[in-house]
Formats: structure tokens, sequence, C-alpha cells
């Protein structure tokens, strides 16, 4: 097997994990919408211990993809440059998104979490990410210019 091979196979890896990690905490995402409770410091607890998983594999996919990149020469090719910009965007507009929730985590009264938590847009982030991923994985298999 080629170094590039092996390269895609850490990679797609890579997004497994941050699938994973992210998708448990986009689910607790969904169900903080209740009232504040013991459940609700549960959940938020469960979505910052999932970075553990998805930092990790989203550090793979980066550091993979760049490699890819030059071992295949993509960096001429406009579908590399795309995928960055929107892989910098959606990154950026998640992380802005998704400041309730830190927010929440870190209050010290279930009135502060609920406050927080109410400011979340839980289905906005979905969207964005999905449409985010469903454009990187287009780019990446078309490689359309």
């Amino acid at each position: 097997m080629t170094l590039y091979t092996w390269l895609k196979f850490f990679h797609l890896l890579g997004l497994v994990l941050f699938l994973f990690g992210h998708g448990m905490t986009a689910g607790a995402s969904f169900a903080l919408r209740s009232a504040v409770s013991a459940q609700t410091r549960q959940l938020l607890l469960l979505s910052q211990r999932t970075a553990a998983l998805f930092y990790p594999g989203l550090l793979v996919i980066v550091v993979t993809g760049v490699w890819m990149a030059f071992l295949g020469s993509w960096w001429r090719s406009g579908w590399v440059w795309a995928a960055i910009v929107v892989l910098v965007i959606a990154i950026g507009a998640m992380a802005g998104l998704a400041r309730p929730y830190y927010k929440a985590r870190e209050a010290k009264t279930d009135q502060d979490v609920g406050q927080e938590l109410s400011r979340a847009r839980p289905g906005l982030l979905a969207w964005i990410g999905a449409v985010a991923l469903l454009l990187l994985v287009g780019l990446m298999v078309l490689k359309p210019f």
C-alpha cells in the first residue's frame, strides 16, 4: 500500500472520530431544550467530554488532508481551496453559534444555564454542519474544478 492510501485511511478514521464525538454533542444540544435539571448538567458535561473525540478527529482530518494535498499535487486545484474555505467558514459559524452552550457549561446557577440555553439554536447548527459536510464530501469525491 502507498503512503497516500494510508493517509486516506487515517483521514477517514479522523472523520469517523469527529462525526461520532460531534454527533453526541449535536444530539445533546437538541435534548437541552427542556427545563434545567440534573440531566441538563449531565448533558452539558457529556457535550464537553466528547471534545476528547471530535477535536483530535478534526486535527487528524486537517493534517492528513494537507499531507494528501501535497502528495497528490492538489494545491493547483480549485476544489482543495474551496474545501478549505468551506471548512473555515463552517468552523467559524458553528463556534460562534455554539457560544450559548459554552456559557451554559460555565454558568453557576440553573437560571443562568436556562438563560444561555434559551439562546441556543441547535437546528441552525445542525443545518450548517450538514451542508458543510455535504459540500466537503462532494468536493473531495467529485473534484469538480
